[in-house]
Protein backbone atom coordinates (compact mmCIF):
# COMPACT_ATOMS: atom_id res chain seq x y z
CA UNK A 1 0.00 0.00 0.00
CA UNK A 2 1.34 3.61 -0.97
CA UNK A 3 0.63 7.08 1.12
CA UNK A 4 1.55 10.39 0.13
CA UNK A 5 2.31 13.11 2.59
CA UNK A 6 2.10 16.74 2.00
CA UNK A 7 5.36 17.40 2.25
CA UNK A 8 6.84 14.82 0.59
CA UNK A 9 5.54 13.92 -2.75
CA UNK A 10 6.99 10.62 -3.86
CA UNK A 11 5.29 7.77 -2.78
CA UNK A 12 5.76 5.36 0.08
CA UNK A 13 5.36 2.31 1.79
CA UNK A 14 3.17 2.13 4.69
CA UNK A 15 4.92 0.64 7.89
CA UNK A 16 3.72 -2.11 9.45
CA UNK A 17 2.55 -0.33 12.55
CA UNK A 18 0.42 1.72 11.03
CA UNK A 19 -3.08 2.35 12.36
CA UNK A 20 -5.16 1.22 9.27
CA UNK A 21 -2.53 -1.43 7.44
CA UNK A 22 -5.16 -3.92 9.89
CA UNK A 23 -8.20 -4.90 9.06
CA UNK A 24 -10.41 -4.87 12.04
CA UNK A 25 -12.69 -8.50 12.62
CA UNK A 26 -15.93 -7.69 10.34
CA UNK A 27 -18.17 -8.83 13.47
CA UNK A 28 -16.42 -6.91 16.69
CA UNK A 29 -17.83 -3.73 17.83
CA UNK A 30 -17.80 -0.84 15.50
CA UNK A 31 -17.82 2.02 17.98
CA UNK A 32 -13.92 2.45 17.88
CA UNK A 33 -13.30 1.30 14.44
CA UNK A 34 -13.03 2.35 11.17
CA UNK A 35 -11.78 1.30 8.28
CA UNK A 36 -10.38 2.60 4.88
CA UNK A 37 -12.79 2.82 2.05
CA UNK A 38 -10.87 2.58 -1.58
CA UNK A 39 -7.50 2.03 -0.09
CA UNK A 40 -6.15 3.21 -3.53
CA UNK A 41 -8.07 6.39 -4.28
CA UNK A 42 -10.18 7.81 -1.37
CA UNK A 43 -8.42 8.46 2.10
CA UNK A 44 -11.55 8.59 3.52
CA UNK A 45 -12.73 6.61 6.25
CA UNK A 46 -15.93 4.87 7.05
CA UNK A 47 -17.98 3.17 10.10
CA UNK A 48 -17.41 -0.48 9.82
CA UNK A 49 -20.76 -2.39 10.10
CA UNK A 50 -21.13 -6.11 10.60
CA UNK A 51 -22.08 -8.37 7.81
CA UNK A 52 -25.74 -8.71 6.72
CA UNK A 53 -24.79 -12.48 7.57
CA UNK A 54 -24.45 -12.06 11.10
CA UNK A 55 -27.81 -10.02 11.63
CA UNK A 56 -31.21 -11.36 12.53
CA UNK A 57 -33.93 -11.35 9.50
CA UNK A 58 -35.23 -8.40 10.82
CA UNK A 59 -32.99 -6.16 10.59
CA UNK A 60 -30.65 -4.40 8.83
CA UNK A 61 -28.74 -1.74 10.94
CA UNK A 62 -25.51 -2.29 12.58
CA UNK A 63 -25.33 -3.96 15.81
CA UNK A 64 -23.94 -3.01 19.43
CA UNK A 65 -21.43 -4.37 21.65
CA UNK A 66 -24.83 -5.57 23.81
CA UNK A 67 -26.55 -6.93 21.05
CA UNK A 68 -23.54 -8.76 19.95
CA UNK A 69 -22.90 -10.54 23.62
CA UNK A 70 -26.82 -11.35 23.61
CA UNK A 71 -26.58 -13.44 20.37
CA UNK A 72 -23.65 -15.01 21.95
CA UNK A 73 -25.36 -15.95 24.85
CA UNK A 74 -28.06 -17.28 22.47
CA UNK A 75 -26.54 -19.36 21.06
CA UNK A 76 -24.27 -20.51 23.87
CA UNK A 77 -27.65 -21.37 25.37
CA UNK A 78 -29.02 -23.57 22.44
CA UNK A 79 -25.80 -25.36 22.45
CA UNK A 80 -25.83 -26.47 26.14
CA UNK A 81 -29.42 -27.81 25.49
CA UNK A 82 -29.58 -31.33 27.17
CA UNK A 83 -32.58 -32.25 24.68
CA UNK A 84 -31.51 -30.81 21.46
CA UNK A 85 -34.18 -29.68 18.99
CA UNK A 86 -35.73 -31.86 17.10
CA UNK A 87 -33.80 -31.23 13.28
CA UNK A 88 -35.81 -30.90 10.10
CA UNK A 89 -34.29 -31.16 6.43
CA UNK A 90 -33.55 -27.12 7.13
CA UNK A 91 -32.01 -27.12 10.44
CA UNK A 92 -29.75 -30.32 9.18
CA UNK A 93 -29.47 -30.20 4.93
CA UNK A 94 -31.17 -33.50 3.69
CA UNK A 95 -31.83 -35.82 5.32
CA UNK A 96 -34.22 -39.41 4.64
CA UNK A 97 -37.54 -38.83 3.48
CA UNK A 98 -38.72 -41.82 5.85
CA UNK A 99 -40.94 -40.32 8.94
CA UNK A 100 -38.73 -39.85 11.93
CA UNK A 101 -35.55 -40.69 10.53
CA UNK A 102 -32.53 -37.92 10.73
CA UNK A 103 -30.13 -39.88 8.34
CA UNK A 104 -28.17 -37.44 5.75
CA UNK A 105 -28.58 -38.18 2.51
CA UNK A 106 -26.68 -36.64 -0.25
CA UNK A 107 -29.48 -35.11 -2.30
CA UNK A 108 -33.36 -33.79 -0.91
CA UNK A 109 -36.20 -36.00 -1.74
CA UNK A 110 -34.30 -39.16 -0.82
CA UNK A 111 -34.56 -42.19 1.64
CA UNK A 112 -31.12 -43.79 3.57
CA UNK A 113 -29.65 -46.95 2.61
CA UNK A 114 -32.34 -48.08 5.84
CA UNK A 115 -34.92 -47.09 3.74
CA UNK A 116 -33.80 -46.91 0.43
CA UNK A 117 -35.75 -49.82 -0.88
CA UNK A 118 -39.73 -49.49 -1.42
CA UNK A 119 -39.88 -52.86 -2.53
CA UNK A 120 -40.22 -55.61 -0.25
CA UNK A 121 -38.96 -59.20 -0.38
CA UNK A 122 -41.40 -61.04 -2.10
CA UNK A 123 -41.54 -64.42 0.22
CA UNK A 124 -44.76 -64.51 2.54
CA UNK A 125 -43.97 -62.72 6.36
CA UNK A 126 -40.33 -61.44 5.38
CA UNK A 127 -40.15 -57.25 5.77
CA UNK A 128 -36.85 -57.25 4.53
CA UNK A 129 -35.82 -54.80 1.52
CA UNK A 130 -35.84 -56.93 -1.97
CA UNK A 131 -32.13 -56.54 -3.60
CA UNK A 132 -31.63 -56.96 -7.21
CA UNK A 133 -34.45 -58.86 -7.64
CA UNK A 134 -37.89 -59.35 -5.67
CA UNK A 135 -36.48 -61.03 -2.81
CA UNK A 136 -34.43 -59.64 -0.02
CA UNK A 137 -30.43 -61.80 0.29
CA UNK A 138 -31.70 -64.26 2.57
CA UNK A 139 -34.40 -65.46 0.47
CA UNK A 140 -32.26 -65.50 -2.85
CA UNK A 141 -31.76 -61.70 -3.62
CA UNK A 142 -28.75 -59.95 -4.21
CA UNK A 143 -26.54 -60.97 -7.56
CA UNK A 144 -24.39 -63.98 -8.40
CA UNK A 145 -20.87 -64.07 -8.92
CA UNK A 146 -20.27 -63.76 -12.53
CA UNK A 147 -18.22 -66.80 -12.81
CA UNK A 148 -20.07 -69.42 -14.73
CA UNK A 149 -21.60 -71.96 -12.72
CA UNK A 150 -20.75 -70.22 -9.75
CA UNK A 151 -23.76 -69.71 -7.13
CA UNK A 152 -21.58 -67.82 -4.48
CA UNK A 153 -22.88 -64.49 -3.66
CA UNK A 154 -20.70 -61.42 -5.47
CA UNK A 155 -18.20 -59.49 -2.90
CA UNK A 156 -17.08 -56.65 -5.49
CA UNK A 157 -16.59 -56.37 -9.32
CA UNK A 158 -18.90 -59.15 -9.89
CA UNK A 159 -17.06 -61.78 -8.09
CA UNK A 160 -17.25 -64.01 -4.99
CA UNK A 161 -14.66 -64.33 -2.84
CA UNK A 162 -13.53 -68.20 -3.93
CA UNK A 163 -12.81 -66.16 -7.53
CA UNK A 164 -11.19 -62.69 -6.57
CA UNK A 165 -14.11 -60.40 -4.70
CA UNK A 166 -13.81 -58.52 -1.68
CA UNK A 167 -10.78 -57.69 0.51
CA UNK A 168 -7.40 -59.89 -0.45
CA UNK A 169 -4.74 -60.61 1.43
CA UNK A 170 -1.90 -58.16 1.18
CA UNK A 171 0.70 -60.36 1.81
CA UNK A 172 3.17 -59.95 -1.52
CA UNK A 173 1.98 -62.49 -4.34
CA UNK A 174 -0.86 -63.76 -2.11
CA UNK A 175 -4.37 -63.73 -3.93
CA UNK A 176 -6.78 -65.48 -1.09
CA UNK A 177 -9.32 -63.75 0.53
CA UNK A 178 -8.65 -61.38 3.70
CA UNK A 179 -9.49 -63.07 7.39
CA UNK A 180 -8.39 -59.66 9.14
CA UNK A 181 -6.12 -57.50 9.46
CA UNK A 182 -5.65 -57.80 5.72
CA UNK A 183 -3.84 -61.07 5.80
CA UNK A 184 -5.44 -64.63 4.85
CA UNK A 185 -5.01 -67.36 7.65
CA UNK A 186 -2.02 -68.65 6.13
CA UNK A 187 -0.01 -65.08 6.71
CA UNK A 188 -1.55 -64.57 10.10
CA UNK A 189 -4.80 -63.16 9.50
CA UNK A 190 -8.09 -64.10 11.49
CA UNK A 191 -7.93 -65.04 15.26
CA UNK A 192 -5.61 -67.68 16.70
CA UNK A 193 -6.90 -70.64 19.62
CA UNK A 194 -5.77 -68.88 22.83
CA UNK A 195 -4.24 -72.34 23.85
CA UNK A 196 -0.31 -72.26 25.01
CA UNK A 197 1.33 -72.86 21.92
CA UNK A 198 -1.91 -73.13 19.28
CA UNK A 199 -1.58 -71.74 16.19
CA UNK A 200 -4.70 -72.97 14.89
CA UNK A 201 -7.63 -70.75 13.61
CA UNK A 202 -10.34 -70.13 16.15
CA UNK A 203 -13.17 -72.04 15.55
CA UNK A 204 -15.96 -71.00 18.60
CA UNK A 205 -14.85 -69.57 21.71
CA UNK A 206 -11.55 -67.99 20.84
CA UNK A 207 -10.39 -72.00 20.88
CA UNK A 208 -9.29 -73.82 17.98
CA UNK A 209 -12.28 -77.56 17.50
CA UNK A 210 -8.77 -79.89 18.87
CA UNK A 211 -9.05 -77.60 22.19
CA UNK A 212 -12.41 -76.85 22.47
CA UNK A 213 -13.71 -74.59 20.23
CA UNK A 214 -16.41 -77.51 18.56
CA UNK A 215 -20.02 -78.44 19.86
CA UNK A 216 -21.96 -81.62 19.81
CA UNK A 217 -25.02 -81.82 17.66
CA UNK A 218 -28.13 -80.60 19.87
CA UNK A 219 -30.17 -83.62 18.53
CA UNK A 220 -31.25 -85.00 22.22
CA UNK A 221 -28.69 -88.76 22.93
CA UNK A 222 -26.38 -87.19 19.80
CA UNK A 223 -22.57 -86.81 20.47
CA UNK A 224 -21.30 -86.01 17.44
CA UNK A 225 -19.42 -82.75 16.86
CA UNK A 226 -21.42 -80.05 15.44
CA UNK A 227 -21.09 -79.78 11.72
CA UNK A 228 -22.97 -76.47 10.92
CA UNK A 229 -26.39 -75.06 12.47
CA UNK A 230 -26.28 -77.85 15.30
CA UNK A 231 -26.34 -80.67 13.85
CA UNK A 232 -23.76 -83.59 12.88
CA UNK A 233 -23.11 -84.94 9.43
CA UNK A 234 -26.17 -87.67 10.40
CA UNK A 235 -28.72 -85.13 11.34
CA UNK A 236 -27.97 -82.91 8.43
CA UNK A 237 -28.77 -85.00 6.11
CA UNK A 238 -32.84 -83.97 6.76
CA UNK A 239 -32.51 -80.50 6.07
CA UNK A 240 -29.74 -80.61 3.23
CA UNK A 241 -29.94 -78.75 0.27
CA UNK A 242 -32.16 -80.48 -2.85
CA UNK A 243 -29.68 -79.01 -5.37
CA UNK A 244 -27.43 -82.02 -6.57
CA UNK A 245 -24.70 -82.70 -4.84
CA UNK A 246 -24.61 -80.27 -1.89
CA UNK A 247 -24.17 -80.59 1.51
CA UNK A 248 -25.51 -77.10 2.46
CA UNK A 249 -28.58 -76.45 4.47
CA UNK A 250 -32.26 -75.69 3.33
CA UNK A 251 -32.71 -72.16 4.08
CA UNK A 252 -36.21 -71.93 2.25
CA UNK A 253 -37.95 -73.72 -0.59
CA UNK A 254 -35.28 -76.27 0.22
CA UNK A 255 -32.81 -74.88 -0.97
CA UNK A 256 -29.21 -73.01 0.58
CA UNK A 257 -29.23 -69.59 0.21
CA UNK A 258 -26.20 -69.98 -2.47
CA UNK A 259 -28.95 -71.89 -4.53
CA UNK A 260 -31.70 -70.09 -4.24
CA UNK A 261 -30.26 -67.08 -5.21
CA UNK A 262 -28.86 -68.71 -8.51
CA UNK A 263 -32.72 -69.63 -9.50
CA UNK A 264 -33.87 -66.10 -8.70
CA UNK A 265 -31.30 -65.16 -11.02
CA UNK A 266 -32.14 -67.01 -13.65
CA UNK A 267 -35.71 -66.33 -13.50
Amino acid sequence: MFVEYADNPMPMVASKRDSFSYEPIPFHSTSHLTMMGNMYNDTTTTPLTPPTMWLPAQSTAAMTHDEWDSLDMAICDLLLLETPPTLTIDDCGFVCTSPGCLRRVRNPGMACKTHTSAKKCQLEGCTRPARHSNYCNSHGGGKCCIVEKCVNAAQSQGLCKAHGGGARCTFPRCEKSSQGGGLCRAHGGGKRCTDPGCTKGVQRGNKCATHGGCRTCTVPGCGRNDRGAGLCENHRLERQCTATGCKRLSHAMGMCRPHLRQARNQL
